[in-house]
């Protein structure tokens, strides 16, 4: 006859009672287990499986942490992924910079536009432009500080140093494909610039929406 645990406490033992058939253990399980040690929860498998367990617990805790989509996914695989996706975002702004270093439009810029009516030849726009540091030398700065956090949470976690340095190496790769890709597309000025917009936006919601 199958034993109704409904009613039975989650923090306890999930045994069922050796002296009390059909009562739950009141023991508390091993930590990283459902039972306890008079229950199975000593043996050296049993150990082994409460070690894997807790080793997943944190991961996934970090990923929750960090904003990853954990639930269908393995959290290792879901830190890697933030991490590398960061790194992408990385690269490819470092390479905007780099645009706007070759123009002279890093530190230089319209700051300020204002309209007015000329009777003569109607509405006429006066520009301001003035030192200042552009927005996605601000964006590149953060995104390289979010990396650091990624990598340093993930490696906390116990990934392997190795698979976090290879998740950071692809998503720099990913920017250099993309970069690639536009240019043998030869997408116009305008794509371009969308794509400058957009491709960083994208970046940070696969990220865990920029956290």
């Amino acid at each position: 006859m199958a034993v109704d645990k409904s009613n039975w406490d989650p923090k306890k033992c999930q045994a069922e009672s050796k002296k009390r058939p059909g009562d739950q253990c009141r023991n508390y399980p091993v930590r990283g287990l459902r039972v306890c040690l008079r229950h199975g929860g000593g043996s050296k498998k049993a150990r082994a499986a409460a070690s894997r367990n807790l080793e997943q617990e944190k991961l996934t805790r970090v990923a929750r942490r960090l904003g990853t989509p954990h639930e269908n996914l393995d959290p290792a695989q879901a830190l890697l992924d933030l991490v590398a996706s960061k790194a992408g975002e990385v690269e490819w702004l470092r390479h905007q910079v780099e645009l706007l270093e070759t123009d002279g439009d890093l530190w230089w810029g319209e700051t300020k536009v204002v309209g007015k009516d000329n009777p003569e030849f109607g509405e006429q726009f006066e520009r301001t432009e003035e030192a200042r540091q552009h927005v996605v030398y601000t964006l590149l700065h953060k995104a390289q500080d979010q990396l650091a956090r990624y990598a340093a949470e993930t490696l906390k976690a116990g990934v392997d140093e190795r698979q976090v340095k290879l998740a950071e190496q692809t998503g720099a790769q990913f920017e250099t494909v993309l970069t690639s890709l536009l240019t043998a597309i030869q997408a116009t000025p305008e794509q371009m610039q969308t794509a400058a917009t957009e491709i960083p936006r994208i970046l940070r919601n696969l990220a865990g929406s920029g956290k």
